[in-house]
């Protein structure tokens, strides 16, 4: 039971931004989610809840609703949306593995917020953080937040991977995705990737599965396809990975148009996997992830 709200019930907020956030005291209940206590109460009342529970210093409402946004996507017990200062219907999640200290950690909040200011960042713990995206759907281009990402692991450290999500409707279901999303994260983040998105956590998921690389049939059948010469499967990973575009694969590989598709008509001819349709070549290259030598 949450005993603070119940005594001082028309004198607090919990759940929401008031307009007059700086008008009250602000504090953890004992759900760990924040409560505004009016600054109408008497002193003692104040040092009498100030010596049972935390307080929390707010500069600005901001802040308060940073607060709230974490309470609501964290915490298993809060279930009201907290109030938006933007005006979107849907979030997308951004989490990114760091080694920050407290001081880079501020610089890089600054720098985010300084891009889009309805973007919200949190650190979780001392690796991982999450950017919380409120803008207006159509407001950024997705070229130009994925460029800042790019940018940031750049000038922060060697260490920051992203992974962006889709976005999600906000509603009483998004701490569930959003813990989903987090965990999924964690399993699969690829510090070669320094910007990952589901495509990518997909991929990884599925040949990670136990199914796909330990069963020992399917086991036995990829070490026959990777008997095949280490040429054919580089013209054919070139080629799935340019848009199954034979004149820019040739190009790449350095070779004549025709010996390219000479080799991968080889391919097809030693796994049967035809690669020129769309299934047989998803699966040609989900083997190709099993094996990172290749």
């Amino acid at each position: 039971m949450k005993k603070l709200a119940q005594i001082f019930k028309n004198k607090c907020h919990t759940g929401e931004i008031p307009e007059n956030a700086l008008d009250y005291f602000w504090f953890l209940d004992e759900e760990n989610e924040p409560i505004g206590i009016s600054k109408d109460i008497s002193q003692t009342e104040h040092s009498l809840i100030e010596s049972n529970y935390v307080s929390i210093s707010m500069d600005d409402v901001s802040d308060i609703e940073k607060l709230l946004w974490r309470g609501f996507l964290t915490n298993t017990t809060a279930t009201k949306i907290p109030s938006k200062s933007s005006a979107t219907t849907h979030a997308t999640f951004i989490f990114f593995f760091h080694d920050f200290d407290t001081d880079l950690q501020l610089e890089f909040e600054s720098l985010v917020k300084g891009f889009n200011p309805d973007f919200k960042v949190f650190f979780l713990d001392q690796k991982y953080g999450f950017v919380l995206d409120l803008s207006v759907l159509g407001e950024g281009e997705p070229t130009e937040i994925e460029d800042f990402l790019l940018a940031s692991k750049e000038d922060f450290s060697s260490e920051l991977t992203f992974y962006q999500t889709i976005r999600y409707e906000i509603n009483q279901w998004l701490p569930g995705k959003f813990k989903s999303e987090l965990a999924l994260f964690k399993q699969f983040k690829d510090g070669n990737r320094p910007l990952m998105k589901y495509k990518d956590i997909f991929l990884s998921y599925m040949v990670s599965s136990e199914v796909v690389s330990q069963h020992p049939i399917f086991s036995d059948w990829f070490g026959q396809i990777f008997l095949t010469d280490a040429e054919l499967i580089a013209v054919v990973k070139c080629y799935l990975e340019n848009g199954f575009n034979v004149t820019t694969g040739a190009k790449l590989m350095h070779m004549h148009r025709n010996t390219f598709m000479n080799k991968l008509d080889r391919f097809i001819e030693l796994t049967g996997l035809d690669v020129k349709h769309f299934d047989e070549a998803a699966i040609a290259y989900l083997l190709m992830q099993l094996r990172k030598d290749v």
